[in-house]
C-alpha cells in the first residue's frame, strides 16, 4: 500500500492560512470592540441569565429572583381591586424578560418595609407638575395613578404599570436609556423592553435583595386588602 501525503499541497497551505487569518481577525475584534463579542458568564455569577434568546428571557434552569414590594394605595384615587391588572403587568414586564418578579403586598398605610421595595401610587405627585414617577431609594418610589406617556411601537397596556416597572428598574441598578421608544428605561413612553445588558445588571442587583430561593417559576398573586375591611 502506498500512502500519499497531501499536507504540502498549495491548496492545503492556502486553507490553513485562511483559517489562521480568520482566527486572528476574531481576536483583534474582541480586543478593539469587546461589546460586540459574547463573553462567557462570570463564574462568580452562575445565575446570570442567558441573553441569546430572542425574547431575552433566562433559561428555565435559571432561578426566578423574587423581591418583596409593598404597594401603598392610601392616597390613590383607585381602589386596590382596580390595581389588579396593573400589578400583574408589572410582574409580566420583569418576569417575562429578566426572570425577576415582585411579591406584592397591597396596603393603605405609609409604613415602609425594612427589606425589598416600597412604592406609592397617588393622583398627582408633589413637586414638579406633570411628573409621572420618581425613584429616590428602594423605600421611596412614587408613581402617578395615570401617567401621561408617549406612544411606543410595542406598548404596555397600563401606563401606571409601565411607569412603576420603570421606577423599579432604577431600584435594580438601571439608568435611563433614551435610544428608542420601546425601551423600559426611556423616559415617558409606553415602551417596556429591556436589552441584554440591562437584564444582566438587573439580575445581579436582584440576586442581592431576593427572597430565599423557592421552586417557583412564576410570581405569586398580589395580596390585596380585604374589601370588607377597607
Amino acid at each position: 500500500m502506498i500512502s500519499v501525503s497531501t499536507y504540502g499541497r498549495p491548496q492545503d497551505r492556502l486553507q490553513t492560512v485562511r483559517k489562521t487569518t480568520a482566527l486572528l481577525s476574531v481576536v483583534v475584534v474582541a480586543l478593539l470592540f469587546p461589546e460586540t463579542v459574547s463573553t462567557a458568564q462570570d463564574p462568580d455569577l452562575p445565575q446570570q441569565p442567558v441573553t441569546s434568546r430572542n425574547d431575552g428571557s433566562p433559561r428555565s434552569s435559571d432561578p426566578v429572583y423574587r423581591i418583596s414590594l409593598r404597594v401603598h394605595l392610601g392616597e390613590s384615587s383607585r381602589t386596590p381591586q382596580d390595581f389588579k391588572d396593573i400589578l400583574d403587568e408589572i410582574n409580566h414586564i420583569w418576569l417575562s424578560q429578566a426572570g425577576i418578579c415582585f411579591e406584592m403586598h397591597v396596603v393603605q398605610d405609609d409604613e415602609p418595609l425594612e427589606q425589598g421595595m416600597d412604592i406609592w401610587f397617588m393622583p398627582e405627585l408633589p413637586g414638579v407638575p406633570g411628573l409621572n414617577g420618581y425613584y429616590r431609594n428602594d423605600h421611596d418610589i412614587q408613581v402617578r395613578d395615570t401617567p401621561i406617556l408617549k406612544p411606543a411601537e410595542h406598548p404596555a397596556r397600563h401606563p401606571a404599570a409601565r411607569t412603576a416597572a420603570h421606577e423599579c428598574g432604577h431600584g435594580l441598578s438601571l439608568s435611563h436609556r433614551q435610544d428608542a421608544d420601546d425601551n423600559l428605561m426611556r423616559s415617558k413612553t409606553y415602551g417596556w423592553r429591556l436589552n441584554d445588558q440591562e437584564i444582566g445588571a438587573a439580575r445581579r442587583a436582584a440576586a442581592k435583595m431576593a427572597l430565599p430561593d423557592a421552586p417557583l417559576r412564576e410570581c405569586a398573586e398580589p395580596v390585596l386588602p380585604d374589601p370588607a375591611r377597607t
